[in-house]
């Protein structure tokens, strides 16, 4: 209802469009495709079987979203792709649908995704990431919320990222990055909190320093992962933000980035 439909889009006939819909020149849209009211799909773009877009996206031309994985054990299993409300995909990102080992690749709310990332099968990315341009993220990964990832960034499959963190650019990831942290580069590593990126969510003076002093024990007195949890635990008896951290920390399987 009330969909902006280019004459030379493609667009199967059991794809649901919600009003308001705008879709360019030359794109593609196939079954098995929900798109919420309000969005917005450029030219030449795809939009792959098991795609669900919510409310209000924009999908810039070239992109290709919903594709198949690029994995060797995807045997045609159906599998979604679910992205939330207010997103934006750049030009050329593409964003690849799940297999049989989650079923589903899920990017949150309010995202944003420039140009020429990759986000592969069965990745969980949070509410409000913001990813720059080139990224290349492999099977698996889990980013969290309000989590900042800049240009030409590297992750590994399985690695988990926590709310809030930022990742500096050109970074290659192996490990788990706790959250609330600073990655910085030449080698990776945690050099701090993302104390601009804390502020600007709201968190006062009080809430920055505890996060600090936490950091200081798992980072910088050489304890370990075990003993420093303990003590962080001890210090900050009941603080939801140093609880996050722990929690994360004690459920890191690929381990935890302590540069």
């Amino acid at each position: 209802m009330s969909a902006k439909i280019h004459s030379t889009a493609l667009i199967d006939p059991s794809a649901l469009l919600g009003s308001e819909v705008s879709v360019g020149p030359y794109s593609v849209i196939e079954g098995n495709v929900q798109i919420g009211d309000g969005c917005t799909i450029g030219p030449h773009a795809l939009i792959g079987s098991g795609t669900r877009l919510g409310k209000n996206c924009a999908v810039f031309h070239g992109a290709a979203v919903g594709g198949i994985p690029q994995d060797k054990k995807f045997s045609g299993e159906e599998s979604l792709l679910i992205i939330g409300d207010n997103t934006t995909i750049r030009e050329f990102v593409t964003l690849n649908r799940g297999t049989s080992a989650l079923g589903k690749t899920v990017i949150g709310s309010d995202c944003w995704i420039m140009a020429y990332c990759h986000v592969a099968h069965d990745c969980i990315l949070g509410n409000h990431v913001t990813i720059s341009n080139g990224l290349g993220m492999g099977g698996h990964v889990v980013v969290g919320d309000y989590v900042t990832i800049g240009g030409m960034v590297a992750i590994h499959q399985f690695v988990h990222i926590g709310d809030y963190a930022i990742i500096g650019a050109t970074s290659y990831l192996t490990m788990d990055v706790v959250p609330f942290a600073l990655c910085g580069t030449g080698p990776v590593r945690v050099a701090g909190i993302n104390k601009v990126g804390l502020e600007r969510r709201g968190f006062d003076e009080e809430r920055r320093q505890n996060i600090k002093r936490a950091y200081k024990i798992l980072f910088r007195r050489e304890l370990t992962l075990d003993v420093a949890l303990q003590e962080i635990e001890h210090e900050f008896p009941g603080n939801p933000d140093c609880k996050k951290i722990i929690d994360f920390a004690k459920t890191s399987e690929r381990g935890l980035l302590r540069m």
